[in-house]
């Protein structure tokens, strides 16, 4: 029993540590989150983190919400990048392309779409984003997936807002794998800071 001690004491260090990090990097982005019925800051680019594709090409819900919702601030922005980030399977499903296709369907001229078939995490497009030159960017994303983007964008030097997309019920899977993906990309970006220096 006292060998248990040492590992509870330990465990219950580790649970507030990421509850810690998870408040600080949700209090840090609020101010940075906006709706799409509010004013807007302006801004260079639209960036549209990947989310799952079906295998006939559909967006998922989650990701139709992201391209429907940049598809209405870019009506209103004409001239803005859209950066398309996602992750492509050789031999499978594209996120990046199924994305670019339904933003085409919509008007959006090839000449304003970027498209990045390497975004395989949100930390990854981002820092992809960064290496094309791209420093005031609009994110948009769900509500439980922007603080961490925005978290991200911050420390890599840029200048960067969120879109927060119109949602259903909040469903607890996502919220979980958020929590953990904020303590993730928390660490990786103290530790990883080689990745984007200039």
């Amino acid at each position: 029993m006292a060998r248990l001690k040492p590992l509870a004491i330990l465990l219950l260090l580790l649970v507030v540590a990421a509850w810690v990090i998870n408040q600080y990097i949700v209090v840090k982005s609020r101010a940075a989150i906006f709706r799409p019925e509010g004013p807007i800051p302006e801004v260079e680019a639209v960036i549209v983190p990947g989310a799952s594709v079906y295998r006939s090409g559909q967006l998922s819900p989650v990701l139709r919400q992201r391209m429907e919702t940049a598809l209405g601030f870019l009506a209103k922005r004409p001239g803005t990048k859209l950066v398309l980030s996602g992750f492509a399977i050789p031999g499978g499903y594209n996120e990046a392309q199924a994305m670019a296709d339904f933003a085409r369907k919509a008007l959006v001229p090839d000449s304003d779409i970027v498209v990045d078939e390497k975004g395989r995490s949100t930390y990854v497009t981002l820092l992809n984003a960064r290496r094309l030159g791209m420093r005031r960017v609009l994110v948009v994303s769900q509500d439980y997936h922007l603080p961490r983007a925005l978290y991200i964008a911050a420390r890599m030097g840029m200048d960067a807002s969120g879109l927060a997309v119109s949602e259903g019920p909040p469903d607890p899977r996502f919220h979980l794998r958020e929590y953990a993906g904020r303590v993730k990309d928390f660490l990786l970006i103290r530790v990883s800071r080689y990745l984007h220096a200039d």
